[in-house]
């Protein structure tokens, strides 16, 4: 009776050790991985823009129809652990050119470098990059390049 009763103790902790780790993020290495932007703070890209998001083993970069960002030893320098926790590393370069086509190109490019300085966790789901803000509010979402 008593090695039945501890052979179901140990069972059940064996059993819930199995389910726990199946449900703890998976850790995720961004290195090596090129994404395309689909979604920034909940909308669609302006018609015919296109705006990338590329991991180094230290840096990220890209390009956002108009402008680069990021990319080199001195800028974009980002940080993560397999926990999914995810931000920029200060300073972080975008290059200045002006662009008037398509409509809203300028505005949108800015609305991205915010969303992706404010980023604080970040998820890989299928396909998909998910980032979330400090809040836990999904602000861009990438599919694979």
């Amino acid at each position: 009776m008593w090695i039945r009763k501890k052979a179901q103790q140990a069972l059940t902790i064996i059993l819930l050790s199995v389910f726990l780790y199946g449900c703890s993020p998976a850790e995720t290495d961004l290195a090596g991985t090129e994404w395309e932007l689909v979604s920034l703070n909940g909308k669609d890209l302006i018609s015919g823009t296109v705006i990338t998001l590329n991991f180094t083993d230290e840096y990220l970069g890209g390009e956002m129809g108009c402008n680069g960002y990021g990319g080199s030893p001195d800028s974009g320098k980002y940080l993560s652990k397999g926990d999914g926790t995810f931000a920029l590393d200060p300073p972080f370069a975008v290059t200045v050119q002006l662009c008037t086509e398509p409509e809203g190109i300028m505005e949108q490019e800015a609305a991205y470098i915010e969303a992706l300085m404010n980023a604080a966790k970040f998820r890989m789901v299928d396909n998909r990059l998910e980032i979330d803000n400090g809040i836990g509010e999904t602000i861009l979402i990438f599919q694979v390049k």
